[in-house]
């Protein structure tokens, strides 16, 4: 009978070992963001408790890269992971094509902004995902401006010089976001690429638009390489800048620091209202996971996605939801009711929301753009010339 005993115990163990699985989750979301997404990392474990989800926060997104790149490369990445679309590029063969493990229903739902399929794979799913927007000083700009000749001179106005420098800006531009610029590109209906990728068109007509909008209004702007709200904060005077929905938090903060009145519009339209998507997307590797491991990760993704987590994310972030049930549901529409960023973002999302382009050379095409991007808005040569420097380069990486 002891001898029995045994058995059925050993057996019991083995059974509850075999029903155990654990993941790891690599993160970049610090402060509240993460406070955020340990809240919904925990309600899923209390609703799964076969699965242990180890979230490990990795610091920033350039910190995160550089790790998945080493743990690519070592064949030792984690479960599931943050990554930008230029990111994913770099290791399409060493993800999980998740149609294959996530609802049909679930995949249909996502927004059709959110384009994720590379090569026509299904790698990866939008996560945490914002929008640029336009926030303004109403006491500087009493009403946003709707077009790109209004922006141009409302930021010309606002501007003042004293001793040749500017000391009131009309607006500000950070070098190391190039989404602005495709921003404008797109809002003249242009773009880098022909749509079959063979022919470089970011100096066509339409991309020689964008570049001069974007170097007359750098004629006003403050141009530096930290965060706006961090001028703000300080008390440098801005009629108006893009910035992520995102960044509403911070922005706000700063405004409220320096004591000034802020608010937040759609982004002045051109052609179209277009305007870029920003934030990352969620994959799931291939490498070392086990079936078990790979199909609880699938169920942590289609429990974030889930309608009333992706609502409480965005609620608590300033992201937006990313499935048509989430942005549509009745708690999305209360938020909206009482919240600027919300309705704002949602609405900017709907009326032009775009994402990254797709090309598996884009983080090369990306860096090439950070560069000539810097050179319009602190004009350091014609726009023309920066166009078809820029052509040139991106002809080489086509």
């Amino acid at each position: 009978m002891r001898k029995f005993l045994v058995v059925l115990t050993l057996l019991a163990i083995g059974f509850v070992g075999l029903g155990q699985v654990t993941i790891t989750f690599w993160h970049a979301m610090s402060g509240a963001l993460g406070e955020a997404l340990t809240t919904l990392v925990q309600k899923f474990m209390a609703e799964n408790p076969t699965i242990k989800v180890d979230l490990v926060y990795q610091g920033g997104y350039s910190a995160l890269q550089q790790k998945l790149i080493a743990a690519v490369a070592a064949k030792e990445p984690p479960t599931l992971a943050q990554q930008y679309e230029n990111w994913t590029t770099q290791w399409l063969d060493a993800l999980v094509d998740l149609d294959l493990f996530l609802p049909e229903v679930l995949i249909n739902d996502i927004l059709p902004q959110f384009d994720q399929r590379f090569e026509g794979r299904l790698v990866t799913v939008p996560f945490n995902k914002s929008i640029l927007v336009l926030y303004y000083r109403t006491d500087l700009w009493p009403v946003p401006p709707k077009t790109w000749d209004e922006f141009v001179a409302m930021a010309k106005a606002v501007a003042k010089v004293e001793g040749g420098q500017l000391v009131r800006y009309g607006t500000a531009f950070r070098p190391a976001n190039p989404e602005i610029f495709l921003t404008f590109l797109t809002q003249a209906e242009g773009s880098l690429l022909s749509d079959d990728w063979k022919t470089v068109t970011v100096n066509n007509a339409a991309g020689m638009e964008a570049a001069k909008f974007a170097a007359e209004l750098s004629k006003y702007a403050l141009v530096q390489s930290g965060y706006i709200s961090d001028a703000l904060a300080k008390g440098v005077a801005i009629g108006g800048w893009v910035d992520t929905s995102a960044g509403y938090t911070y922005n706000m903060s700063a405004a409220k620091t320096a004591n000034i009145p802020l608010a937040v519009a759609p982004l002045p339209c051109y052609k179209n209202c277009a305007s870029m998507i920003q934030g990352t997307n969620l994959a799931i590797f291939s490498i070392k996971q086990t079936k078990a491991q790979i199909e609880a990760a699938a169920k942590l993704i289609a429990f974030l996605l889930r309608e009333d987590n992706t609502v409480y994310w965005a609620e608590k972030t300033g992201y937006l939801p990313v499935t048509a049930h989430g942005i549509h549901s009745k708690a999305w529409q209360a938020i909206m009711a009482k919240s600027e960023i919300a309705r704002i973002g949602t609405q900017q999302l709907l009326a032009g929301g775009f994402g990254q382009l797709l090309h598996p050379n884009y983080m090369d095409m990306r860096s090439a753009l950070i560069t000539y991007w810097e050179q319009l808005i602190k004009a350091q040569d014609t726009p023309e010339n920066i166009m078809n420097n820029l052509a040139a380069q991106l002809n080489t990486l086509k």
